[in-house]
């Protein structure tokens, strides 16, 4: 299954990031919506080429639409919705 027939299959989405040294980190929960063409995948494309020197390409941009953002750190505030 490509990612566009998986985003069409279901939408949802849960992205975490967080910094190795202070252990600072967020989960981002919403929707998703693959494109392969327009302004957004232009820019995306250009900017994956430019920084692999083109040894990689980009076919499209996966735009996530935030519904919330809970925070991952360690402490007091870890789960709490932002």
């Amino acid at each position: 299954m490509n990612m566009n027939e998986h985003v069409k299959k279901n939408d949802k989405i849960a992205v975490s990031a967080s910094d190795g040294k202070t252990l600072e980190g967020y989960q981002i929960k919403g929707t998703a919506e693959y494109v392969t063409e327009g302004p957004v995948v232009g820019t995306f494309k250009k900017l994956v080429e430019d920084m692999f020197k083109g040894a990689a390409t980009a076919k499209g941009a996966l735009i996530i639409t935030p519904e919330k953002v809970i925070v991952t750190t360690p402490g007091a505030d870890n789960k709490k919705e932002l």
